[in-house]
């Protein structure tokens, strides 16, 4: 086979107290397949291979394992040496496993583990292009980082797809600021059910625009050029110190590891020493995408002809134990950071936010409300909600710039009153009359019919498709009648400017998929532009 460029994929696996699955892990990554003749190869796959010669270096770096997880990975490494190749045989694409291991026995984090991973075969790349560094020079190479945690599985194919996709489908301007995931199956199969049906059915459209709810394209399935992991410098370290020092006491050690654009997803207020090493892929997400990333997602076969319906190229497994990851980072702090990217990538700097709604007033509203920084809460005009108890109640008291001013009066303690941001209903966000009329008639009606608990509420099932039955409520007293006024009904706008309220910003905080799409169409209601004046947040 002649080629003319060379493709040069990494395999980059964190490890840390794994001895139970690193060794299936590590294997799946190193025996990796291109579809032979007898499984129909593509006719792009064909063109490829015509082009590229490709190899596999799987990284492996262990960050303070006191289990056998390196004992393994040098048992394979010295297996593996003795059959190293460098050409595609039976199917096999060349592989080889190089291993590093930390000094430090207390592991300094997944993002440290993943960044001396790829610095092992990528000495100096920090601040380099795909296709300039020093180990591509002089070359037509391409190199690429295929990310895989140490309990996940991957695909034989896994690695000639997505190549695939960045080559063939992908432009050269524009594969170079992409990061490329891919469908999942999980183990247990059951496991993070809403997750996987969500994370796997989104078009390239919704990665961007969901991007503030969740990670849209989940770590283990990443695949992206050098040159995106340069571009952003790398993921957050902390510093080996002690736990009692809080972030703003080393942030100048904190910067010295990490880049600016990193570092900015840091949080001033809430991040410990102990956190900086938990939600290294969200930070590195948001970074890539403040940076002007992109994202995609591979869904189906390019390398065959046979099997061309979605498949997954990733087993993911899920683990809640303290060793996992994912156990340990709170939903407080992926909360903290979504809010801290939310804030710098889109309200700061942006005339078009100086004012804005939040779209529910329940728990996840509250939350998000809290967590932003106090100058901008200030600009949050108003909430609006479809819940007629809180649209009744006509307030949420922001108490929390006045608690340090509580004083002791009598034996009791006396809160001054904290800010008092209106609860209006969604339809004074429409902003033709009419419409907005025809919205409010209809409310009034599902009031007058005993509709209100069931509208919009969330439902919880696997299906996400039935909304919670109104037998399935909690009895409520019934009025008699509803006589339409705004006592009854939560249609008082609490006195704010109905021109301003139907051109506002709005951040929706509450779930998507989860209201049977009635969620979904009050939303398209109000007329405003996903990505530019419209965010979903939860």
């Amino acid at each position: 086979m002649s080629s003319s460029g060379i493709i040069e994929v990494d395999v980059i696996i964190p490890v840390h107290n794994a001895a139970h699955t690193v060794r299936e892990t590590v294997l799946s990554a190193l025996n990796q397949e291109i579809p032979t003749h007898s499984s129909s190869p593509s006719q792009l796959l064909q063109e490829f291979l015509e082009k590229y010669s490709i190899s596999i270096t799987v990284c492996c770096y262990n960050d303070g394992s006191n289990d056998e997880s390196l004992d393994i990975l040098r048992q394979i490494e010295a297996s593996r040496s003795k059959h190293a190749g460098r050409e595609v045989t039976n199917g096999t694409i060349p592989s080889r496993l190089i291993v590093g291991s930390s000094k430090d026995e207390k592991g300094l984090g997944a993002g440290y583990a993943r960044n001396r991973a790829i610095e092992m075969n990528n000495p100096s790349q920090r601040d380099v292009d795909n296709k300039h560094s020093d180990h591509c020079k002089k070359r037509s190479c391409q190199k690429f980082l295929c990310f895989l945690d140490s309990d996940d599985v991957m695909h034989k194919h896994r690695v000639i797809e997505q190549t695939l996709y960045m080559i063939s489908i992908v432009d050269d301007k524009t594969r170079d600021q992409t990061i490329l995931g891919c469908t999942f199956d999980r183990d247990p199969p059951d496991s993070t059910w809403h997750y996987c049906q969500w994370a796997n059915n989104l078009s390239d459209e919704r990665l961007m625009l969901e991007r503030y709810r969740e990670l849209t394209i989940l770590q283990p399935t990443w695949f992206m050029p050098l040159s995106v992991w340069s571009k952003v410098g790398g993921y957050i370290e902390a510093p080996s110190l002690e736990s009692s020092q809080t972030v703003l006491e080393v942030k100048d050690q904190v910067e010295s590891l990490s880049s600016p654009q990193i570092t900015c997803l840091v949080h001033p207020k809430y991040d410990t020493l102990s956190s900086l090493r938990l939600a290294e892929d969200l930070r590195f997400f948001h970074a890539h995408l403040q940076s002007g990333g992109e994202l995609r997602l591979h869904r189906t076969a390019l390398a065959t002809t046979i099997d061309t319906t979605p498949y997954p190229l990733v087993t993911y497994r899920h683990a809640e134990n303290e060793e996992s990851q994912s156990f340990r980072t709170s939903r407080k702090l992926l909360l903290q950071l979504r809010t801290l990217a939310f804030q710098n990538g889109t309200i700061r700097g942006n005339p078009l936010w100086n004012k804005f709604v939040v779209w529910g007033c329940g728990r996840d509203g509250k939350d998000f409300f809290k967590a932003l920084d106090r100058d901008i809460q200030e600009r949050v005009y108003c909430f609006v909600d479809v819940d007629l108890k809180k649209l009744n109640a006509g307030y949420y008291v922001d108490t929390t710039a006045h608690r340090a001013e509580s004083k002791e009066i009598k034996g009791k303690q006396q809160k001054k009153s904290g800010r008092k941001i209106p609860i209006v209903h969604y339809s004074f966000l429409i902003p033709d009359q009419k419409k907005r009329e025809l919205s409010q008639s209809e409310w009034i009606s599902t009031i007058a019919d005993g509709d209100s608990l069931v509208i919009g509420r969330i439902d919880k099932s696997k299906s996400g498709s039935v909304s919670v039955p109104t037998k399935l409520l909690p009895a409520k007293k019934k009025h008699k009648t509803h006589s339409g006024t705004s006592s009854s009904t939560g249609l008082n706008y609490r006195g704010l400017d109905q021109t301003v309220l139907s051109h506002l910003p709005v951040v929706v905080c509450v779930a998507m998929y989860r209201t049977n799409g009635v969620l979904e169409s009050n939303v398209a209601k109000i007329c405003r532009t996903e990505g530019k004046n419209l965010w979903h947040f939860s």
